[in-house]
């Protein structure tokens, strides 16, 4: 995760904060000089984590994640006219991705939006929740929407892995057959709690939405399944795994991969943020327009770097780390062509580097190699046809992309 904050400011702690610190946590500072936000970074095992997250599932504390609550008998109708997805028609039970826009059509938030019967429920970076709800509240005139950063009231829980969802129905009695994209309410101790369908790793992937009061109980009652339940092969962990897992599966991440200095083009998933043809949103005529053109100036990529590679024989390898500059091939002397964004050493590509950067469009295509500065060297990595370096094939093995 990549920080830059005033070193005055105080941290926000989860709810979980002394449980974690219990287990011997790691943490790591999330946020800006507005706001910082204590995540566990791994819990002492790196490859325990990252394997129960292939083989079981992993228990992730998402405290550096708000929330917004809209609610209103006009809330679908005036999201759609300000958000790059189509909202209008959302049922109770769906979700959605979504860019929030300012007027230059640059990304001033990534948006997950979770549609029930009498409200919706937005997942959004916690730093930015009381601005994103503050510059959607200002363009509200008659309409009956009401808007709450409610990020202090709720607290999100991740599971992830492929006994998620077993974990997730023993822990609350229910049959759980949820699809990406999907979303449900239950209760824990007679409150609600949102179940949504989010597969980040590339593996089955559900995010719980507890109010903060039971935050605890929750997670508690989480980790006593994984520990009663073996098979399940479930364990907390911290955001490294979860990091490496997301790299992996392609999923490049908003103040990490891509900013609010960047337009939706730029980002690398404008086709999962975007809908093209449903009409006007605050910031739409950049977007149509860039679209239109079919260019931009520079883009999110996935580059591997093959001739790098941990074995037996070889435990050090240089790796790019975030903020690596990104060379053409013969012109490491001049003007680089882009940044690494974020890096991991992929378990699922033989522990070969692996990297998004931000490049230029000139030096985006499939198949361009490229140097990139890593760690006092300079090492050669080729930019993928896609986003995605390893998904699980319709049979449930592996493929390498």
């Amino acid at each position: 995760m990549a920080l830059s904050f005033a070193m005055s400011t105080e941290p926000t702690n989860s709810p979980l904060h002394e449980l974690h610190e219990q287990r011997e946590a790691f943490f790591l500072p999330y946020g800006d000089e507005s706001g910082v936000s204590m995540v566990v970074e791994t819990f002492g095992d790196l490859d325990m984590e990252y394997a129960a997250l292939r083989k079981g599932c992993v228990i992730f504390d998402e405290n550096h994640m708000g929330t917004l609550e809209i609610s209103g008998s006009e809330r679908l109708a005036f999201l759609n006219n300000m958000l790059t997805a189509k909202v209008d028609d959302l049922k109770p039970g769906t979700s959605c991705w979504s860019f929030w826009l300012n007027r230059k059509g640059r990304i001033d938030a990534d948006l997950r939006v979770s549609e029930s019967r009498d409200r919706m429920l937005v997942r959004v970076d916690r730093h930015l929740a009381r601005k994103t709800a503050e510059s959607l509240d200002a363009f509200l005139f008659s309409e009956d929407v009401e808007i709450k950063d409610v990020s202090e009231q709720v607290h999100r829980i991740a599971v992830h892995g492929p006994t998620a969802n077993q974990l997730i129905a023993k822990a609350f009695d229910i049959d759980l057959e949820l699809d990406p994209l999907r979303n449900l309410t239950t209760d824990w101790n007679e409150h609600p709690v949102l179940i949504e369908r989010d597969d980040l790793c590339g593996e089955p992937g559900f995010c719980l939405c507890v109010e903060q009061e039971q935050a605890t109980s929750l997670y508690k009652h989480l980790l006593n399944i994984a520990d009663s339940n073996s098979q399940l092969k479930a364990r907390p962990s911290g955001w490294m795994a979860i990091n490496t897992a997301r790299i992996e599966s392609g999923h490049p991440q908003f103040n990490l991969d891509f900013g609010d200095s960047n337009l939706p083009v730029e980002s690398g998933i404008i086709d999962q943020r975007v809908h093209f043809s449903k009409g006007c949103y605050l910031g739409q005529e950049v977007v149509a327009r860039m679209h239109a053109r079919g260019a931009c100036a520079r883009t999110v990529v996935a580059i591997r770097i093959e001739n790098e590679q941990i074995t037996q024989e070889q435990t050090e390898i240089h790796q790019p780390t975030t903020g690596s500059q990104v060379f053409e091939i013969g012109k490491e002397t001049e003007t680089p062509v882009g940044i690494v964004t974020s890096s991991t050493i992929s378990p699922m590509l033989g522990a070969i580097p692996i990297c998004f950067a931000m490049v230029k469009s000139s030096h985006a295509a499939a198949n361009t190699e490229l140097i990139i500065s890593a760690e006092g060297a300079m090492v050669t990595g080729t930019v993928q046809d896609q986003l995605s370096f390893w998904s699980k094939a319709s049979s449930g093995g592996a493929t390498a992309r």
